[in-house]
């Protein structure tokens, strides 16, 4: 019987480390294209699936929820780079407002910021935002890097909220 267990913990064991090299998950602040606000959202990137997946955590933000290929992601800036580009790209839409607020709006702890470019559907250019903990930032630059095998534009210094 022990014997049973230990193989099922060591068959449990691989699998879950398998599928965390696979995909990683974070949590942070996704910017709602509907709305124009950041909210609460889980991001999954997915190398095995080729995917990056946004989704928000509230209900109410469900029809903002957005999944993009790999090759649909044309440039990933961070810092003041990536606020730079998102409103270079966004132009007069309704983000302009919500990004200069971008850095310190959240927490009093240390923060980064991601700008994702793709090409949608209808092949135009458009930017979405992620804002996350620094202390978490690196493992996310490193899943969009190895999704979109681009070298991501820009750095940041940590910064404090005000």
């Amino acid at each position: 019987m022990m014997n049973k267990i230990s193989v099922l913990i060591s068959i449990a064991s691989v699998l879950f480390t398998a599928n965390q090299v696979l995909a990683g998950e974070h949590g942070a602040h996704c910017l709602n294209i509907i709305s124009g606000e950041m909210k609460n959202c889980r991001i999954i990137v997915s190398p095995r699936n080729n995917s990056l997946e946004i989704t928000f955590k509230s209900d109410k933000h469900q029809e903002a929820n957005m999944t993009f290929r790999g090759n649909q992601i044309t440039e990933v800036s961070t810092g003041e780079y990536a606020k730079k580009r998102g409103k270079e790209t966004i132009g007069a839409s309704l983000i302009l407002g919500p990004l200069g607020a971008l850095v310190g709006a959240f927490h009093k702890e240390d923060r980064t910021q991601f700008a994702i470019e793709y090409v949608d559907a209808q092949n135009q250019k458009n930017v979405t935002m992620i804002d996350i903990p620094t202390k978490h930032s690196e493992r996310l630059r490193q899943d969009l890097e190895l999704l979109t095998g681009l070298e991501i534009i820009g750095s940041e210094p940590a910064r404090k909220s005000e």
